[in-house]
């Protein structure tokens, strides 16, 4: 693997990091500071409800947290927001429109094809020639490897 492949690598983990983990944290402790110290202290009835940052904290995590998980479920199974994210990232996504290289591309496209040649020429009544037997034994070979558990083709340096 080059250099520079080894530094967007890098910066790909740090940012999945970064985003899925830190800013989570940092942001979770921004608001409830924030909220609590800029506004519920300033608002005499919230103080005599949350007298301290720790009952705060412990309602927020009490209410908060099966709040968002209802709001994520939502998110997911109830309304069209993830669905049209699913839509976008399939349009962006070029593999959607042709074969992904490794076992759909070495494996199973010529799998499907061969399927297909063997119905044509069974329609026409026609025999299979030692070539197409030969193919077809190869592409068998193939996936027995993978029920198998190994793989097909040449996977990047790395990847196994």
């Amino acid at each position: 693997m080059t250099r520079k492949k080894q530094g967007f690598r890098g910066f790909y983990y740090f940012r999945t990091g970064y985003v899925t983990y830190f800013t989570m944290i940092v942001g979770l402790i921004n608001v409830l500071s924030s909220t609590y110290f800029l506004a519920i202290k300033k608002i005499p009835w919230l103080i005599n409800l949350f007298p301290t940052f720790t009952h705060y904290v412990a309602f927020c995590i009490v209410i908060g947290i099966p709040l968002v998980i209802v709001v994520g479920w939502l998110h997911l199974k109830r309304i069209g927001t993830y669905a049209a994210e699913a839509d976008i990232s399939n349009e962006a996504t070029p593999y959607n429109y042709k074969l992904v290289p490794g076992v759909l591309k070495d494996a199973f496209g010529p799998a499907y094809l061969a399927m297909l040649r063997i119905n044509i020429k069974k329609a026409k009544g026609e025999k299979l020639t030692p070539r197409e037997l030969s193919e077809i034994q190869n592409i068998e070979e193939k996936l027995q490897k993978l029920i198998d558990g190994g793989y097909v083709g040449t996977p990047p340096k790395g990847a196994l």
